[in-house]
């Protein structure tokens, strides 16, 4: 199967469609909730085997600081500081007693990647962001993945290919099968009008 990054950065996905996946697998990240729509989906593309895949991000949360750093289905992005660079909001824990803080930046969950095509996905260029502060946790969360690019893709090609293989979907893991099914009905106007 061939597996490999479409353009590496980071890709925003169109809003419309991925509420139309919600509705097919509530395991997709999306939200009704108001302004919900004003939160970019970012992600990074994949293509695995015929299908190109979105790779998400999710802000980080509480929750994740028990998380590993790599497990089977995600990453969490984060960078060491020290207490004085901490802001009110920010999700940190101190680290084994020492001055140095892991603070949470983001995670990329693997077990939530959907499938997209070109005209669904636009690429973040960093160079026409204008908010200063969402250019530097994108170019800080770009950079923390780089030296993790093949294993990521090689985490998605296994994840993929064990669902496929054995018709499982594990507990808080996107359906592929289901959400490629979705896809080509959502592609295919003449397939939608008949759902």
């Amino acid at each position: 199967m061939e597996v490999r990054y479409e353009k590496y950065g980071f890709y925003t996905i169109d809003t419309e469609y991925l509420k139309y996946l919600y509705s097919k697998d509530t395991e997709v990240f999306y939200s009704e909730a108001k302004g919900y729509e004003r939160k970019p989906y970012l992600g990074l593309l994949a293509r695995l085997g015929k299908h190109l895949y979105c790779i998400p991000l999710t802000s980080a949360k509480q929750t994740h600081l028990n998380w590993k750093n790599i497990t089977e289905h995600n990453y969490l992005i984060y960078e060491n500081v020290f207490e004085s660079e901490l802001r009110d909001n920010d999700i940190f824990k101190q680290i084994d007693k020492t001055e140095i803080y892991k603070k949470l930046l983001a995670v990329l969950e693997i077990k939530k990647m959907i499938p997209v095509d070109e005209t669904l996905c636009k690429f973040i260029k960093f160079t026409e962001v204008t908010d200063k502060d969402y250019l530097s946790l994108l170019q800080k969360e770009y950079r923390f993945l780089i030296p993790h690019k093949d294993s990521i893709l090689d985490k998605a090609k296994t994840m993929y290919l064990k669902q496929k293989e054995t018709g499982k979907v594990k507990y808080c893991y996107c359906s592929f099968s289901l959400l490629e099914d979705a896809y080509e009905s959502y592609s295919n106007p003449s397939n939608k009008e008949s759902d």
